[in-house]
């Protein structure tokens, strides 16, 4: 058998080409080193060993031969620069190397990929639907899985869930995707279904491979607790998440959800086990989401707090703070709250420059506590999603009151009253606007009162309390315009049947001094017997007579004024022995 150095160049290349369609790529390698040797330059040869190097797993080497090599840094190999980028995780450079390359299938594919890592899952869903649709080849239920896997994402991690299209689910892993978007979208017993059949398609695609099955079968049961969990039915998916632990199946990706969910299930209780579990759960940063890794940086963080660990806690918490990860700036305030210092929790939320309503729910919160009513109210109006909620127009009224007076309550009042008539249903503002006009009337605004109510009958004219109301406000300052107003109101049909003196006289009604009260006389007598039967006074039961316990006959003991030792009849109690040969013997010197 010739060795490489004897055999020339074109059966070189005939070798490599067929270790390459063998798949055997690490025995092509050496023979590209081996053309290279006698010619450098050689541009095939070259873009053999990039390709042999890529097929091996060495893309960060192939990477370097291709920025390196002076002939190849004149080769458009972008699809392959941006591939070997990808591999290492250089998602934004892979991106940038990519658009450079001209517009194919396979160039789409990998731009999906990258975008899916990215986690901008709509461009990946986009991508996919088209490569679905326009290719049909060996590789269309890999790209369905890419699509199911996208949309799942997308449904688990973002607001805006896409539409199912409707794969099919003829594999464990389009099963399993599409178990996990009906989770996401909050269909559990879709869930639970489809999550059954991903497992009996796996168990019986590697029926003849145990171990291949068991960590296929891993994320499923991963995702089978989660669905228990989610139901409420903790101690079920406890079991599932610690057998999966136990017999350490699966990616660390599977591991650390598991590990992770045990530490949400756990909560204050167990934790011991938690400590345990945050280990596991941190085993695998780079294949985890930002919303997996910040979940599982809260509840570290969390741990750190309920252990007592305040300084690490903090620590934890001012970091993510400093990252602007979403409700750090909570964490950090609530171990200011846990030691009374209600300031420094107030400094650290950001109420100036935030929107959030838990954000703004906890400050006005510590406000209310630290007796500053007006600003806890200007936080609350920040709060856009009960702006138009005459409760919480309410609320902040009062607290304005309580702050600033009435007069900036008032103010208040016009303008929600002004909101609401846009936004609110009619109910609702004719409630407000009764409340607004009987707080005026209480603090000496008629007026004002009369003002708003005015405009409230000019679109509800058939409201009679706010009518009543308008009546009062006006005859404050107006009695005679008070006196039109009333004519306004509708008039009371009496019944015939009905006597208006019985009504006066009647139960509930206190008679007027000098009005003679009827009372019927069957009723007289009844109150009289039962006066009589509670005044009537109880028998006194007889005491029984207690006897001596010693008698003689004619009459009680004659020795009774006599102490008792000094009785006839007195005899005095034995000593027990076993009790007398207990006692303790006193030492002597």
């Amino acid at each position: 058998m010739t060795s490489i150095t004897e055999k020339t160049v074109e059966q070189l290349f005939t070798q490599i080409q067929k270790f390459g369609n063998d798949g055997n790529f690490t025995k092509a390698l050496p023979l590209c080193i081996e053309i290279l040797k006698r010619n450098p330059k050689d541009e095939d040869a070259l873009r053999c060993k990039v390709i042999c190097l890529m097929k091996t797993d060495k893309c960060k080497e192939a990477y370097h031969v291709m920025s390196t090599d002076k002939l190849l840094k004149d080769i458009p190999m972008w699809f392959d620069r941006a591939y070997c980028l990808y591999r290492q995780g250089k998602l934004e450079d892979a991106l940038t190397e990519l658009n450079k390359a001209e517009p194919s299938s396979k160039v789409d594919e990998l731009l999906a990929q990258i975008y899916y890592k990215l986690e901008n899952y709509d461009s990946a869903v986009s991508i996919y639907k088209t490569l679905v649709k326009s290719l049909v080849d060996a590789n269309t239920n890999e790209r369905e899985t890419n699509l199911a896997a996208a949309l799942a994402s997308s449904a688990s991690f973002t607001n805006t869930p896409n539409k199912w299209p409707g794969l099919r689910e003829s594999t464990y892993e389009l099963s399993y995707n599409s178990a996990c978007y009906c989770l996401a979208t909050g269909n559990l017993v879709e869930a639970n279904n489809k999550l059954n059949r991903a497992r009996d398609l796996c168990s019986k695609e590697f029926e003849d491979d145990e171990t291949d099955a068991k960590c296929e079968l891993a994320p499923i049961e991963v995702m089978r607790g989660l669905c228990l969990q989610t139901e409420g039915n903790d101690k079920d998916a406890m079991e599932i998440y610690s057998t999966v632990l136990k017999e350490k199946y699966g990616d660390s990706q599977t591991l650390s959800v598991a590990a992770n969910n045990i530490i949400c299930i756990n909560k204050e209780q167990n934790m011991f086990d938690s400590k345990k579990k945050v280990k596991i759960a941190t085993n695998a940063p780079k294949k985890l989401t930002k919303a997996q890794l910040l979940s599982i940086e809260f509840n570290s963080c969390l741990l750190s707090y309920h252990t007592n660990h305040m300084e690490q806690f903090r620590k934890k918490s001012a970091e993510m703070v400093a990252e602007g990860v979403p409700m750090a700036h909570l964490l950090l305030a609530s171990s200011y709250i846990r030691d009374k210092k209600l300031n420094d929790a107030l400094n650290v939320l950001p109420v100036e420059n935030t929107s959030d309503e838990k954000t703004l729910l906890a400050a006005s919160q510590l406000l209310l506590n630290l007796g500053s009513f007006a600003d806890a109210a200007s936080a609350l109006i920040k709060i856009k999603s009960l702006a138009d909620k005459p409760g919480m127009a309410s609320l902040i009224s009062t607290l304005y009151f309580l702050g600033s007076g009435p007069e900036k309550a008032v103010e208040f009042m016009d303008k929600s009253l002004k909101d609401l008539a846009e936004t609110c249903d009619p109910a609702n503002l004719i409630k407000w606007t009764l409340i607004c006009a009987r707080f005026r009337l209480a603090y000496d605004m008629p007026k004002d009162a009369a003002s708003s109510l005015e405009t409230l009958l000019s679109k509800y004219p058939g409201n009679v309390k706010a009518l009543a109301l308008l009546i009062r406000s006006v005859s404050q300052f107006d009695v005679s315009r008070a006196y039109e107003v009333a004519k306004r109101l509708p008039e009371i049909e009496i019944p015939s049947d009905i006597d208006l003196e019985e009504l006066e006289i009647g139960t509930g009604v206190t008679a007027a001094r000098g009005l003679r009260k009827v009372i019927n006389p069957e009723d007289a007598k009844i109150s009289e017997a039962n006066r009589r039967f509670e005044t009537k006074e109880k028998k006194r039961k007889k005491k029984k007579i207690r006897l001596p316990k010693v008698l003689v006959e004619g009459g009680p003991d004659p020795e009774r004024w006599i102490p008792r030792q000094e009785r006839s009849y007195y005899r005095r109690k034995k000593r027990n022995r076993n009790e007398a040969s207990c006692r303790c013997v006193p030492r002597r010197k």
